[in-house]
């Protein structure tokens, strides 16, 4: 069944193939990712609810995120939509934000690259194998091992996107995948797609964001050169 897009979409952590979409015409998109317990914290809402669900972004954060929608529209380069969402989101950060244990130890998977364990983890929490199990699903919406499992799939399309140098080989042994085809197994599970199809639609959305960093990169290397 087809469903026509709001102009300005939350998406919660997807744990398989969420949707098919179908453009248009001219299309402008710009992209917030957030860290895991990121937008709870930012927003009144319940992460486990967005969960493989989206939802008109209106809806979820009221009339703030239409004002910035309305803001970003009026912006004509993608550095001015930027700086105009730092300056947005980091008003929105509460004066007496601390972070608890569980969204600790979901950071630190997230810093691992998903490859952090499941008993040092609990134990970081301060709680058991069985309760950090237990309070992490009903919390986030996904197991532990699960959501270890997306961040490693994530961060292994991220450096391919960030270094076309790479091969998928040299991708999977860098973020501790057994073999290639464990890899693609896990593409095809959570995207539906192979790691090359997958990567293809990133540059086709993420195309401002990949340029910049790539061009920051090489500014980088050229800087160190001329150093040398």
């Amino acid at each position: 069944m087809e469903e026509k897009s709001p102009e300005a979409v939350v998406v919660g952590m997807l744990t398989r193939p969420h949707g098919e979409l179908r453009l248009q015409g001219s299309l402008t998109s710009f992209v917030i990712m957030f860290q895991p317990a990121g937008l709870s914290a930012l927003f009144p809402v319940a992460l486990r609810e967005l969960t493989d669900c989206d939802y008109d972004a209106r809806s979820v954060a009221g009339k703030p995120v239409a004002e910035l929608e309305q803001r970003l529209g009026d912006c004509n380069s993608f550095a001015s939509r930027v700086r105009l969402t730092d300056a947005f989101l980091a008003r929105r950060i509460p004066d007496n934000f601390n972070t608890d244990r569980l969204s600790a130890a979901m950071d630190m998977i997230l810093a691992r690259n998903g490859r952090g364990r499941m008993p040092e983890l609990a134990a970081y929490s301060g709680i058991g194998n069985r309760q950090f199990e237990r309070t992490f699903c009903e919390r986030f919406g996904m197991r532990p091992k699960l959501y270890a499992r997306i961040v490693r799939f994530q961060s292994a399309l991220d450096c391919k996107a960030r270094s076309s140098t790479k091969s998928w080989t040299d991708v999977a042994h860098e973020f501790g995948y057994h073999d290639q085809m464990h890899m693609i197994h896990d593409f095809e599970e959570f995207t539906g797609a192979t790691p090359t199809e997958t990567l293809r639609l990133v540059e086709m959305f993420f195309r401002q964001q990949l340029e910049a960093i790539r061009i920051g990169r090489e500014q980088k290397i050229q800087a160190w050169f001329r150093d040398s």
